[in-house]
């Protein structure tokens, strides 16, 4: 059975297995993935991977907690909620349309496990939610205080961080179907992006906002 030879190549190894194994995952599937070509990608022979990970819903699920982790980790230390609602919503949106950009093979993992049911991914959601400083905590405390506070009419703040992140995370799941809709999105889909952003904001903002401040 091959072993890893130095200290820091089982790190670097498990590393491309999971990005390998993440873009594999998103393209094709959990069921249309095959353990050969996650292999191929990393760089590695098949005997190595199942070193690893013995079996592919074993990787699947470790490649759905490393996700999680790394999202709640690098996404919640830049986030800082502490103005406004205004700002604080005009913040979240920018950053959260900033992530899935940068880890669209994660959305699209995602969406994959909600056509196929979805159990996997409502463990670790339900995990991230209830993770104390997580993103949805941080936010739904915004709402919250906004509520409190007047800022914004009372709404539910479960419901308006459903709202929140369909808004900023499904347009890029449909790419081929946006850029048929918005001819920007098909020449120079980053200035789509950043006028999504505005849209988003302004949309949302005067929906939840008083009267008299989103005039």
């Amino acid at each position: 059975m091959p072993e890893p030879t130095t200290k820091s190549e089982p790190q670097e190894t498990e590393q491309r297995i999971f990005e390998a194994a993440l873009s594999v995952f998103a393209s094709k599937g959990r069921d249309g993935a095959r353990m050969q070509e996650i292999a191929d990608r990393a760089g590695i022979n098949r005997a190595l991977l199942h070193y690893y990970f013995r079996t592919k819903q074993q990787l699947y699920q470790a490649v759905f907690a490393h996700l999680f982790q790394q999202y709640v980790n690098s996404f919640s230390e830049s986030l800082q909620l502490d103005g406004t609602f205004g700002e604080n919503l005009r913040h979240f949106i920018d950053r959260y349309i900033d992530y899935v950009r940068e880890h669209q093979d994660m959305a699209r993992l995602m969406m994959n496990e909600n056509l196929a049911g979805g159990s996997l991914l409502g463990e670790h959601l339900a995990k991230a939610f209830a993770t104390k400083g997580s993103p949805q905590q941080k936010m739904q405390q915004a709402i919250r205080k906004a509520v409190e506070t007047g800022e914004i009419r009372p709404v539910c703040p479960r419901q308006t961080m459903l709202t929140i992140i369909s808004s900023c995370a499904f347009f890029f799941l449909i790419a081929p179907t946006v850029k048929v809709m918005n001819p920007l999105a098909a020449t120079d889909f980053d200035a789509f992006i950043e006028a999504r952003k505005q849209h988003v904001f302004e949309v949302l903002y005067r929906g939840l906002a008083l009267k008299d401040e989103a005039t």
